[in-house]
């Protein structure tokens, strides 16, 4: 019994010890890591600063004539319910459908991209198509539709809209 202690015991300290110098080595470092998680607050796409946004934020700008919303999820969820007046642009075969959104994303528009939360990247990838096509004032909804849904703003169910 007493050795089966004192093995809990020497494991212990070993724990500790590694921990403390763990925590020596990231303090001195010239880039430590962070003790709380921050979520990145933009993105950089094609040379473009891409700001991350909520749907409060995304929110002020609804309604907005200089302002466009992208979804970029896939077209069945698109179809069944989207941001209102939201043009449907995929990652998927994106460069033949931006010939029909082309007329709806004016360049000089703020156009506001989304996709299903913050584990999607189907956004920032047609934010990097975008950019590479010169698009420069650009936002990510980072939160997705489904928080833009929750939280009761405005939405188009079961009918084309924008582009379609």
């Amino acid at each position: 019994m007493r050795s089966v202690f004192s093995l809990v015991v020497r494991a212990a300290i070993i724990l500790i010890c590694a921990s403390l110098v763990g925590v020596a080595l990231n303090m001195a470092s010239s880039r430590p890591l962070p003790w709380v998680y921050e979520p990145a607050s933009q993105l950089e796409l094609s040379g473009v600063t891409v700001p991350l946004i909520d749907e409060r934020e995304a929110r002020k700008f609804f309604g907005d004539p200089g302002t466009v919303f992208v979804d970029t999820r896939n077209e069945a969820d698109y179809l069944s319910s989207h941001v209102e007046g939201a043009v449907f642009l995929p990652p998927t075969d994106v460069e033949e459908k931006f010939v029909a959104a082309e007329a709806l994303l004016p360049r000089e528009s703020r156009l506001i991209l989304y996709c299903y939360g913050p584990e999607c990247d189907m956004a920032e990838e047609v934010g990097r198509f975008l950019g590479q096509l010169g698009y420069r004032n650009m936002m990510i909804m980072s939160s997705g539709y489904k928080a833009w849904e929750k939280a009761g703003l405005p939405v188009a169910r079961g009918k084309r809209a924008g582009n379609e």
